[in-house]
């Protein structure tokens, strides 16, 4: 979970960043902010330090099916990933006459379609594109995305549709036999989706419910166009005694297939979501008293050529908010506030240092007690869960040379204050 900052933390944040934007340009004079900022003419002193006592990546959502957009992949040997839809709820009966308690059974299932919204930033086209639709109804634990893999089969499809590249935009509807709806009257219908091109790799978004736009699902149940159609809404009723988690899975990213994390390195993004969690262990000097004028996170990257390679993705650096009560790091790197827009844009076949700018974290830190907070980031995907790029870092496991880095410049001369 993400946490707003408010009251001393914030005003933390404020300050450091305050600095950092009035000491921008005159670092060798003694001119321009003398009262806020420190005495430039007293001198800027720069040091590299090794704090990282703890690294280590983690899974990079809260749950399964919590993001915002899922991704259908179909990239050959790299990543197959599909998506699932619960509608846990279809109807048996309806109502003719909206103020008639009366109901009768529902006979027909005319024009069904299954609606999806869907996001082509980042999506690869390379021709028609088929959309199969399986029947992935299963009495399996929800979270063992094993055993709704293995029902995409011919024996599970419901239809297939193929679209030409220019109509797979905004909305863009299944056709569903009705047979297909007819079947599942007074049970549920779980749909899984996969995406496959003729012409090559294939890859796109679609909105999930936790956008705003979720799919739906319609049919009309009556000749006459009076009586008012079935419009559904993605819905999970299990696991019942885990209704957070149930609501999260009314649609999830199904992940058939993704690369492996090479031995060594550390990831951001990709499929399954990472992000990165650091621990610092920094002189109190520098942490706490020392009138900073830049910190700069330095990682060395070490190619990925698994995917997309010249693709750019950008990770952005969260302070970790979590006390030391907590033990699990995998919580803790949940629990994070976003203090700064400086975003570390890489690609994922790039190599060799990168730097990501947290001088705002350290306002932050200032405003807590270590005894009760660790001084902790976690390295986030801005597309966290909806893309299969990723970067790799190299962790504190490495040799010195590759090893994350803080680089600190302050200023050596106490600020003379307000007037």
């Amino acid at each position: 979970m993400h946490v707003k900052l408010t009251g001393r933390a914030l005003a933390g944040v404020l300050f450091i960043v305050g600095i950092l934007a009035a000491c921008t340009e005159q670092l060798s004079t003694n001119v321009g902010c003398p009262d806020l900022c420190t005495d430039q003419a007293g001198g800027i002193e720069t040091v590299t330090i090794d704090p990282v006592v703890l690294d280590t990546a983690v899974a990079g959502l809260p749950g399964l099916g919590t993001e915002a957009q899922m991704l259908m992949a179909n990239r050959g040997d790299t990543v197959d990933s599909r998506v699932v839809v619960r509608f846990d709820s279809i109807p048996a009966r309806y109502n003719k006459v909206a103020s008639d308690t009366t109901t009768s059974p529902i006979t027909i299932a005319d024009s069904a379609r299954l609606r999806i919204r869907i996001d082509t930033a980042g999506a690869k086209f390379p021709g028609p594109v088929t959309i199969d639709a399986y029947d992935v109804d299963t009495d399996a634990p929800d979270t063992v995305t094993s055993a709704v893999v293995a029902l995409f089969t011919p024996a599970r499809l419901i239809t297939s549709q193929t679209f030409n590249a220019a109509d797979l935009k905004d909305t863009v509807d299944i056709q569903l036999p009705q047979a297909a709806i007819l079947a599942k009257l007074g049970q549920r219908m779980r749909i899984g989706l996969r995406a496959r091109s003729a012409a090559g790799s294939v890859q796109f978004r679609i909105n999930a419910v936790e956008s705003g736009l979720p799919e739906q699902l319609y049919f009309r149940v009556d000749k006459d166009t009076a009586i008012k159609a079935i419009n559904l809404s993605p819905y999970s009723k299990t696991p019942a005694d885990q209704l957070l988690l149930a609501s999260s899975l009314a649609d999830y990213t199904l992940i058939a297939k993704a690369p492996a994390t090479p031995p060594g390195v550390l990831n951001v993004g990709g499929l399954p979501a990472q992000r990165i969690y650091m621990r610092f262990n920094i002189p109190p000097f520098l942490a706490d008293t020392a009138q900073l004028v830049r910190v700069s996170l330095l990682l060395t990257q070490r190619p990925d050529r698994a995917i997309d390679v010249q693709d750019t993705m950008r990770i952005v650096a969260h302070v970790s908010l979590a006390a030391q009560a907590i033990t699990d790091v995998s919580r803790a790197a949940l629990i994070t506030a976003q203090t700064t827009l400086d975003t570390l844009k890489v690609l994922p076949g790039d190599s060799g240092v990168k730097l990501v700018e947290i001088g705002p974290i350290f306002g932050v830190w200032r405003t807590q007690t270590l005894a009760n907070t660790p001084r902790a980031i976690v390295l986030v995907s801005s597309n966290e869960g909806a893309t299969a790029l990723r970067a790799l870092f190299f962790s504190i496991e490495a040799a010195p040379d590759l090893r994350p880095k803080l680089r600190i410049s302050y200023s050596t001369r106490k600020t003379r204050g307000l007037p």
